[in-house]
């Protein structure tokens, strides 16, 4: 279910761009510091946080003035569809965990707290929620909140590194992700996560993961096969 634990280094005031991974994983800091950013939101994570990530999920890192040194380990059979970011009860036991006892992640997982996004700027929710909700261009969007576009950008870039059209992308790539693991056609998946038509969502996917999104679908449904009814499966976590 799980392979071995690795350690990464990153230089203070280091950043890591947006980049997913293939399989799922579970991350501990180990001690320094990072912001972690996505299209959830950004975390402040510290010594103790847990983060897991499901598969392709896409973040950047920035690290604070002492850098950081973060535990991984990847979980390649485990059935994880929501990203957790968590604060653990004791970052010794979590590190002995996920280094010697991977077994027990999901134990250590259900132990642990959520843990609270960075708050957002009074007028960024309802900007996200009109940004999923419709396809209004983010220029008349920000408007009708009373901010500029280059606000708006500058002010997404950091909060979720990524640019509002960005951000909109990834969104709607996840809807689609997210219904793959159904047997709805392709193309009403396509319709219903907001692309014009099937060609746009697969170049939209082999964008992202390098495969179309039937290949992709193959290979999510043999990892919910192996896994089951998974012991990293929980309720999602809600900011």
């Amino acid at each position: 279910m799980c392979d071995a634990s690795h350690e990464t280094r990153h230089e203070r005031t280091a950043s890591l761009a947006m980049h997913r991974h293939r399989a799922a994983y579970v991350a501990l800091v180990v001690d320094g510091s990072h912001v972690e950013a996505s299209a959830d939101g950004a975390w402040d994570c510290e010594p103790g946080t847990l983060v897991v990530h499901p598969p392709w999920h896409a973040h950047g890192n920035r690290f604070g003035r002492h850098g950081a040194r973060v535990l991984n380990v990847t979980l390649p059979d485990a059935d994880v569809h929501d990203l957790r970011v968590l604060r653990t009860h004791d970052a010794r036991e979590a590190r002995e965990v996920l280094s010697r006892a991977p077994a027990r992640i999901a134990e250590l997982l259900d132990a642990s707290s959520p843990l609270p996004l960075r708050p957002l700027r009074d007028w960024q929710r309802p900007f996200l929620e009109s940004l999923v909700r419709s396809d209004l261009p983010v220029g008349r969007i920000a408007a009708d909140l009373g901010v500029s576009f280059a606000h708006a950008s500058r002010s997404f870039a950091r909060s979720h590194g990524l640019s509002p059209q960005a951000l909109r992308g990834e969104l709607r790539w996840r809807r689609a992700l997210a219904a793959l693991t159904g047997d709805e056609p392709l193309a009403a998946v396509a319709g219903a996560a907001g692309y014009a038509d099937q060609s746009h969502m697969t170049r939209a996917f082999r964008a992202r993961t390098g495969v179309p999104p039937a290949r992709l679908r193959r290979q999510l449904k043999s990892v919910q096969d192996a896994a089951g009814a998974s012991l990293l499966q929980s309720a999602p976590y809600a900011a």
